[in-house]
C-alpha cells in the first residue's frame, strides 16, 4: 500500500496534556508511585530519567512536581488529538498508545506541498506545547517506524530508501526470540534485511518476519483502521491543579478548541454556539460563547471566551473543562479556503460576536419596522436572531437619526434661517389611541449646511424631529 503516510509518535502525551503550559520541572508516576514514568526537558535537565526512584528525583531537584498516573483519561488524549488532525487529512487511525497515522497524499494539492503541511503541523504543535517525532513514508509501517527512530522528512525516493535502510531491526517489534536470532545472524538494520531474498529469510526465520518487510515495503497491503468523529463535539480535560483565575484556563481551553477546529474542518461545518462547562468540586459553572455567522477558527473562539471571561467570576476553583457544539451550518462553498494559513480579515459578523460576548446577548439589538406612521412608533427593537417583521417600511425620506424627544424650534427661523427644501408630508395617524398626532414634515437645510427633518402641528408649532447624514 504505497502512497504518503504521515505518522506522529508523542512520547511524551500523558504528561504534557496536564502540564497546563507550565515551563517548571514535572515528572508523571507509574502505577506504584513509586518510580519516575515520564520527565518534561526542565526535569531531564537536572538529572531526572524516566524508571528513576521518586526518592532520588526529589534529592536531585526538589522543586520536582509530582503528577499521579490517570490510565481512563489517557486514551482520550489521543482521541483528542485524532480530532485535532482532520484539519490536515481527513484520514487519521489511532495508533495507541501514543501515535497517529495520517493518509497525507490526497491532501499534497491542498496545502501545496508537504513543506507547507509540514510547516503548518508543527506551528500548531508548538503552539499546543507538544513534542512530537514526526516522520513521512511511503507505507504505515514505514512512516511508524522512521517516527519511533527519531523522524524524517523527505519525498526524494533515494533519500527515503536510503533513510529506512538505518532503521534497527528493534523497531520492527518482533517477539524476543526472533529478534535474538536476527542478532546472533548479524542483522542488526533492515537494509540488512531488505536486501536478501524472502524465500530465504522465510525458510530460514519463519513467515511472520517476512510478512512484516512486505507490509513495510508495500507487497502485502496493510489498511489501517481509520478513526470515526463523533456526530457532535463534546471534549473534556481534566486539569492537574486547581484554577483560581479565568485567564489560566485560556491554556487548556486552547487545546479543546484546536481539537474542535479539525472537528469542523473535517466535518466542513461552522460551529454557531459552544457550552462551557467549568468543573468544580461542589457545582460547576456553565456559560454559552456564540457566533453570529458560526465559525471554524480555533483562535477567533478563544478570543471570544477571552472575552467572556472578562465579565466571569468563578464561584470555585476550576478542576477541569468540558466543552460541547451541537449547534452548526454547513460551510458555504467558495466562501472559505479550508487549508489557507494566511490570516483572514476581519468581517461585521465577527466583531458583532465580539460585542455580543463582551457586553451580554442581552446589549444589542437590531430594529425592525412596525405598522405604524407615527415616527417615533414606526419602529422597535428586537433580538439580533430571528426574522424581520413583516411591517412594510414606510415611504418617503426618512433621517438615519432620529430624536428622543422632538425639539422645538423657534417659528421665525423656519423658513429665514432654516431653508425648506422638501414638504410638506402629513401624518395623520393614532386616533385610536392615547396619542394622536398631525403633523406636516419638511426637510429643512440650515445655515452650515445640515439638514434636518421637521414638521408643524396642526396649532403652527414647529418641532425638529431628526438629522440626515
Amino acid at each position: 500500500m504505497k502512497g504518503l503516510w504521515l505518522y506522529l509518535h508523542f512520547p511524551l502525551l500523558p504528561l504534557e496534556m496536564r502540564s497546563e503550559g507550565r515551563r517548571a520541572p514535572l515528572a508523571l508516576l507509574d502505577e506504584r508511585g513509586a518510580r519516575v514514568r515520564l520527565c518534561n526537558v526542565e526535569a531531564a535537565e537536572q538529572g531526572v530519567q524516566p524508571q528513576m526512584a521518586v526518592a532520588t528525583a526529589l534529592s536531585l531537584v526538589p522543586e520536582l512536581e509530582l503528577l499521579t498516573p490517570q490510565p481512563a483519561q489517557e486514551p482520550r488524549y489521543l482521541e483528542g488529538l485524532a480530532l485535532w488532525s482532520g484539519r490536515f487529512s481527513a484520514r487519521v487511525s489511532l495508533q495507541p498508545p501514543l501515535g497517529l497515522l495520517l493518509e497525507i497524499a490526497s491532501m499534497l494539492r491542498y496545502f501545496r506541498g508537504l513543506e507547507t503541511l509540514w510547516q503548518e503541523l508543527t506551528t500548531q504543535l508548538e503552539q499546543l506545547q507538544l513534542s512530537a517525532c514526526i516522520a513521512t513514508g511511503q507505507t504505515p509501517l514505514a512512516a511508524r517506524l522512521l517516527a519511533l527512530d527519531g523522524g524524517f522528512r523527505a519525498c526524494d525516493p533515494e533519500q527515503y530508501r536510503a533513510r529506512l535502510g538505518q532503521v534497527p531491526t528493534e523497531r520492527l517489534g518482533l517477539d524476543e526470540r526472533l529478534q535474538s536470532r536476527l542478532r546472533g545472524l548479524g542483522l542488526q538494520r533492515l537494509e540488512q534485511l531488505l536486501a536478501l531474498p524472502s524465500a530465504e529469510l522465510a525458510h530460514r526465520l519463519g513467515p511472520e518476519l517476512t510478512a512484516c518487510l512486505d507490509r513495510l515495503t508495500g507487497r502485502l497491503p496493510d489498511p489501517p483502521r481509520y478513526f470515526e468523529p463523533p456526530e457532535v463535539f463534546c471534549g473534556e480535560l481534566p486539569l492537574a491543579y486547581e484554577v483560581e483565575q479565568t485567564l489560566a484556563l485560556l491554556f487548556p481551553l486552547r487545546r479543546l478548541l484546536a481539537q474542535l477546529e479539525g472537528f469542523l474542518r473535517a466535518r466542513h461545518w461552522r460551529a454557531l454556539e459552544l457550552q462551557l462547562e467549568l468543573t468544580q468540586q461542589e457545582r460547576n459553572q456553565r456559560l454559552s460563547v456564540g457566533h453570529a455567522a458560526g465559525e471554524q477558527c480555533a483562535e477567533v473562539w478563544l478570543e471570544l471566551c477571552r472575552l467572556r471571561f472578562e465579565r466571569l467570576t468563578l464561584e470555585q476553583p476550576v478542576i477541569g473543562l468540558r466543552l460541547e457544539a451541537t449547534q452548526f451550518r454547513d460551510l458555504e462553498r467558495g466562501r472559505e479556503d479550508l487549508f489557507s494559513i494566511a490570516p483572514r480579515e476581519d468581517t461585521p459578523a465577527r466583531l458583532l460576536s465580539r460585542l455580543q460576548t463582551r457586553l451580554g446577548s442581552d446589549a444589542l439589538c437590531r430594529l425592525e419596522p412596525c405598522a405604524d406612521y407615527r415616527p417615533e412608533r414606526g419602529w422597535r427593537r428586537a433580538p439580533l436572531q430571528g426574522r424581520l417583521s413583516s411591517a412594510a417600511l414606510q415611504p418617503g425620506a426618512r433621517p438615519g437619526w432620529l430624536l428622543e424627544i422632538p425639539q422645538r424650534l423657534p417659528s421665525r427661523q423656519v423658513g429665514s434661517a432654516i431653508e425648506l427644501l422638501q414638504g410638506p408630508e402629513r401624518i395623520v395617524s393614532g386616533w385610536w389611541d392615547s396619542a394622536p398626532v398631525r403633523r406636516d414634515y419638511y426637510i429643512g437645510r440650515w445655515p452650515d449646511g445640515r439638514r434636518g427633518w421637521l414638521y408643524r402641528e396642526a396649532g403652527g408649532d414647529w418641532y425638529l424631529h431628526g438629522w440626515f447624514g
